[in-house]
């Protein structure tokens, strides 16, 4: 349909050749013909490519969380909704254990000789994007490029250059030095401002308009693909900071994750040369089945989040509290240095646990808690640290039991 506007259109390609028709000779014309055929193939190659690597890149940054965590769902969910847009026609995802997480094919591919054949000219092999989380590579995405735009581009455009230069031919032997001259400032202006735009990931570049109607509608729809990369950019990036940040926090309670605590370990054993000693408390609730097996699981987890809430208070801002799953919590307390202000700490906790909790209609629940500790040393590791906390926790049980 818009095609047969612009046949009726006075700025159209084919309605410019027929008034400047007397002005050039037919080989001139072949040789424009020739000349706008190699730069569009050219063009579209170049555009093809840095397309799926533009791609493959912004896939790979948002593709690290569900890489790490071998998330295959979450990153399935991503590739295909990709792929369904046709930005490549198949797509796998493997883990550094050469674990493979996805392996998309899109549902209709081209299979036609005309298609392969410059599937093979594009792209001579997949494309390859190494997926990297704290500069060590965790996977690898490949990719395959899709050639329905470049098909239909280059058909259209062939369509477009023969019938221009067949009317030309029937009407005149002759064409404007002016008309090539201004196809190819078109061509160069667009070829240019892309090339920029793939370099440089600015994707709030706009290709200026064009006073021929057919390069307008190219420029109109590659606005428009500039315009959905930018907001599909901006949305990747939120969705991986979004990811990163839910990666490291308890659902439930709001507190670090057993991940996050891991971490934080980690980063406090690495700097305990240079810092002050540390504690490590362990947290074990008592008889916490009973109370979802008598009020149920809502009220368990009413108990839980009143836990996480009241160990939150009693934590200075340098401390980390942390649900490691269950009625399962843990401190990191670099905030005390003395073991008089450790026991006044486990005190306080003690008590504020001890406070009833009160849920649905108003029904009180008592409830008491386990607590172990073990002071950081020198040469400490991760298993060591949390082998005495937690050994002292199950021996304060045990104290706790035989004096009931």
């Amino acid at each position: 349909m818009k095609f047969n506007k612009l046949k009726n259109d006075k700025s159209s390609i084919r309605n410019k050749l027929r008034k400047i028709s007397t002005i050039n000779s037919a080989v001139i014309l072949l040789l424009c013909w020739l000349l706008l055929s190699s730069t569009s193939l050219l063009f579209i190659k170049n555009y093809e490519k840095r397309n799926l690597e533009l791609i493959g890149a912004t896939l790979s940054t948002t593709l690290t969380a569900a890489t790490v965590f071998a998330d295959s769902y979450d990153a399935h969910t991503k590739i295909a909704r990709l792929g369904n847009e046709g930005m490549y026609d198949s797509a796998q995802l493997v883990t550094r254990e050469h674990l493979v997480l996805v392996h998309w094919h899109a549902s209709k591919e081209q299979t036609g000789w005309y298609s392969r054949l410059l599937r093979e000219w594009i792209y001579h092999k997949p494309l390859r994007v190494n997926i990297i989380h704290s500069d060590v590579i965790v996977g690898t995405l490949t990719l395959e490029g899709t050639v329905n735009g470049a098909v239909s581009f280059i058909r259209y455009s062939f369509i477009i250059l023969t019938s221009g230069m067949l009317s030309v031919l029937i009407i005149s032997l002759m064409l404007s030095e002016f008309l090539h001259r201004g196809i190819i400032a078109t061509l160069r202006n667009i070829t240019s401002s892309i090339h920029y735009v793939i370099h440089s990931g600015d994707f709030s570049l706009r290709i200026p308009g064009s006073p021929t109607s057919e390069f307008q509608l190219f420029s109109d729809d590659l606005n428009s693909l500039l315009m959905e990369m930018q907001s599909l950019k901006a949305s990747l990036i939120r969705d991986n900071r979004s990811l990163a940040a839910k990666a490291l926090e308890d659902p439930l309670t709001g507190l670090a994750n057993r991940s996050a605590f891991s971490a934080h370990l980690t980063r406090l054993l690495d700097q305990q040369y240079a810092e002050k000693r540390f504690a490590l408390l362990f947290l074990d609730g008592d008889h916490f089945k009973s109370i979802n097996d008598n009020w149920g699981h809502a009220a368990g987890d009413e108990v839980i989040k009143t836990i996480g809430s009241r160990l939150l208070s009693l934590a200075s801002e340098q401390d980390l509290v942390a649900r490691l799953g269950g009625d399962e919590f843990a401190m990191l307390v670099s905030s005390r240095s003395s073991e008089a202000q450790l026991q006044l700490l486990m005190k306080n906790i003690h008590e504020a646990i001890m406070q009833k909790i009160f849920i649905a209609d108003g029904k009180q629940i008592n409830i008491s808690v386990t607590l172990g500790y073990a002071w950081s040393q020198h040469g400490d590791t991760v298993a060591s640290i949390l082998e005495r906390a937690d050994t002292n926790m199950y021996k304060n049980k045990r104290t706790s039991k035989a004096q009931r």
